[in-house]
């Protein structure tokens, strides 16, 4: 008797095992990019022949609304990387992913707070708080994916170890890179900003494109 259908049962049952946390991460992730869209107001009362100005004058909050969207978009595919090498899920898991999505659903607030402030006084604050924000998801997403890989304990059985190292390798330093971004915050606001979209540029490269040749 061939082994395929084995193969085929074993993989269409790893796949049924995480696909409720996919389904639902999907979710948080759809309704926490869509709520950034709200931090884009209409200009009122604007005069006649002033609304592109009135318009240019929101760039703080089209910045916002830009840095934030590809960076919750990132984390997206991010998570969708780290599910297709996750194949099983316990407690640890769940939980895990949990913490995950709360920083992910908390992410449209510092937004908010950058798109407020960034023409005042306390940009920078509000740029740093923005930024802080990306060192405690950067942490969650290092915390998911250790406990799934360690020990090759909740990944597919098909999945190399180079692939798992490659995934390591990229998140390693993450935290790290956005406590940089803290520190830039510190000293300008728009600097910090800019760190924080390079970073999720970064993260959007394949972990392949970081092995050592």
């Amino acid at each position: 008797m061939s082994d395929e259908p084995r193969h085929g049962r074993a993989a269409a049952a790893e796949a049924k095992e995480t696909a409720r946390i996919e389904a639902f991460s999907d979710g948080v992730f759809a309704i926490a990019i869509t709520l950034l869209i709200l931090e884009l107001k209409i200009p009122r009362d604007v005069p006649d022949g002033q609304l592109l100005a009135a318009l240019l004058h929101e760039w703080p909050a089209a910045l916002s609304f830009v840095v934030s969207f590809l960076t919750i978009g990132i984390m997206w595919v991010n998570h969708h990387r780290l599910f297709t090498l996750i194949r099983r899920s316990d407690d640890g898991l769940l939980l895990f992913n949990g913490l995950l999505l709360f920083g992910i659903t908390f992410v449209p607030f510092p937004t908010a707070v950058l798109s407020e402030y960034l023409r005042s006084s306390d940009a920078r604050l509000a740029a740093t708080f923005y930024s802080l924000t990306g060192v405690v998801i950067a942490v969650f997403f290092n915390l998911l994916w250790r406990y799934a890989a360690k020990g090759h304990r909740l990944l597919g059985d098909g999945i190399s170890r180079a692939a798992a190292e490659d995934l390591t390798r990229q998140y390693r330093f993450g935290p790290l890179f956005y406590v940089v971004a803290v520190g830039v915050s510190q000293l300008n606001a728009i600097a910090g900003v800019g760190v924080n979209l390079a970073l999720a540029l970064f993260f959007a490269f394949p972990p392949t494109m970081m092995r050592k040749k």
